[in-house]
């Protein structure tokens, strides 16, 4: 029975709310948005300290600073996630050895080979994106490619298959009208290349630009999690949404007995969430 892991995304600096408490270094708010999302479901939890504000040395603090706090307040693993090899570095040297996820590398002939290092050298799992220096492929094939790109050079850099996690890269549907269908292809064919190797994605870039983002956002996670998606980077405070995850999951045969969508059930109706969420 496969498990299928919810990564929190809340901790985001892209979100002003973020940015706030990281100006402002609020550690009780910081710590108190991270136990929220794992007392609501999130496996991992996604710290982005990326305000656009100030230079790299500080954004390393940041990351620093927030590992410390959310690692002191919650009790499970942390993606570490910035596109600055330094400030991965930063938050990996104060997460717990060997658990944390770095978000992330891609075929980019200019980062993939150091971070690749850093995974090695921290033991950690490494989300890769299915992109290069030309940018993200259109069709399937192109991302295969690339995905294929990096699993050579991981076998180069002797990281095993189960420490790589594949992103196929979801583009709005609203923008491009097969931009769902081919990411759902994409997840089905992933792991051919690399046995072992698992798959997530960003579930609500699928929405942007349309009405009722939410109802886009669960169909989608659903039809994904049918086609072997590993990891889902999501807002686990959306009731409903971890309600069709858990749901998905009774379904496909991945929860024993349904006993986690009925707890999931059970604890919103105690939170007053009631069935619709």
């Amino acid at each position: 029975m496969r498990d299928i892991f919810i990564i929190g995304e809340k901790i985001n600096a892209t979100r002003a709310e973020v940015t706030e408490i990281i100006d402002e270094k609020d550690s009780s708010a910081l710590a108190t948005l991270a136990m929220a999302q794992v007392e609501a479901g999130a496996d991992y939890v996604d710290i982005n300290v990326g305000t656009g504000k100030g230079n790299s040395k500080e954004e390393q603090e940041n990351m620093a600073w927030a590992v410390e706090i959310v690692q002191g307040a919650v009790d499970v693993p942390l993606v570490v996630d910035s596109a600055d090899l330094d400030v991965i570095q930063a938050g990996l040297d104060k997460a717990s050895s060997g658990t944390a996820i770095i978000n992330s590398v891609s075929g980019r002939k200019e980062s993939l080979e150091p971070v690749l290092a850093l995974a090695k050298k921290f033991n950690t799992k490494v989300i890769a994106l299915a992109m290069d220096d030309s940018g993200i492929p259109e069709d399937v094939e192109g991302r295969l490619k690339v995905c294929r790109e990096i699993v050579f050079v991981a076998e180069r850099f002797g990281l095993s298959f189960d420490r790589l996690i594949f992103d196929p890269l979801v583009l709005p549907t609203s923008v491009k009208n097969e931009a769902g269908k081919t990411v759902l292809e994409a997840l089905g064919r992933i792991k051919e290349l690399a046995p072992g190797s698992s798959t997530v994605m960003g579930v609500s870039n699928i929405s942007y630009g349309l009405p009722n983002r939410s109802i886009v956002n669960q169909t989608f996670l659903s039809l994904a999690l049918f086609e072997g998606l590993d990891y889902a980077i999501v807002d686990p405070l959306n009731k409903q949404l971890m309600q069709v995850a858990r749901a998905t999951e009774a379904i496909l045969g991945q929860d024993k007995y349904c006993r986690k969508y009925i707890a999931t059930i059970r604890k919103q109706r105690k939170e007053g969430g009631g069935e619709g969420g």
